[in-house]
């Protein structure tokens, strides 16, 4: 019975393989078609590219409109992930919400490449207990609407970033960033965008 499942577990795994990485418009309808009945809501015109991969779907909830490209991922075990309207990822855009935490994503909102947005962190206090045993603390991230994420961002737990604002290119987010904000570099230096 148990090479029966393992045997059942990599054909999943392999017809999973085959629609993430079938190329052009027929991986795009295959993938369509395979994440409406896999996430919890997925709204119209939903495009992804080569690469595409997704833990835990049924944690997932994504607006009309939504747009990845290459080798994005989605990983909400034990965690919520909610995507509104006319979302863009560009490509390498890795949104975790594994471990207990919530990512709320509002609408118009464009993210560039390589970009993480994790909330949870690794427990590391305790100086004599190895961090890959020492467990998760997780939070909350809610992206506000009309957002530009610039590229190699980082945007970690517990923090808002408010609406029509943008987080310039290799911003550590850590702290909350208000509406009509544009926050830059590692040190997340918040400046009011004129209106």
């Amino acid at each position: 019975m148990k090479i029966f499942k393992k045997i059942l577990f990599e054909i999943k795994n392999l017809l999973l393989f085959f629609i993430n990485y079938f190329p052009g418009y027929i991986g795009v309808v295959l993938r369509r078609f395979y994440y409406k009945f896999s996430f919890q809501k997925l709204g119209s015109n939903f495009n992804t590219e080569i690469g595409f991969k997704s833990e835990c779907t049924q944690n997932i909830q994504i607006g009309n409109n939504a747009n990845f490209t290459r080798n994005c991922s989605l990983n909400s075990c034990e965690g919520i992930i909610l995507i509104g309207d006319n979302f863009s990822a560009n490509q390498n855009v890795d949104i975790n919400s594994s471990k207990g935490g919530t990512i709320e994503i509002g609408n118009d909102v464009l993210i560039g490449n390589n970009v993480v947005i994790r909330s949870a962190n690794h427990i590391y206090k305790n100086s004599k207990e190895k961090i890959n045993k020492s467990g998760h603390n997780s939070g909350k991230i809610s992206i506000g609407n009309n957002v530009w994420i610039g590229a190699n961002c980082v945007i970690l737990k517990d923090v808002s970033i408010g609406d029509n604002s943008v987080i310039g290119a290799g911003t550590v987010v850590n702290k909350n960033v208000k509406d009509n904000q544009l926050a830059i570099s590692s040190k997340q230096e918040n400046i009011e965008i004129n209106k």
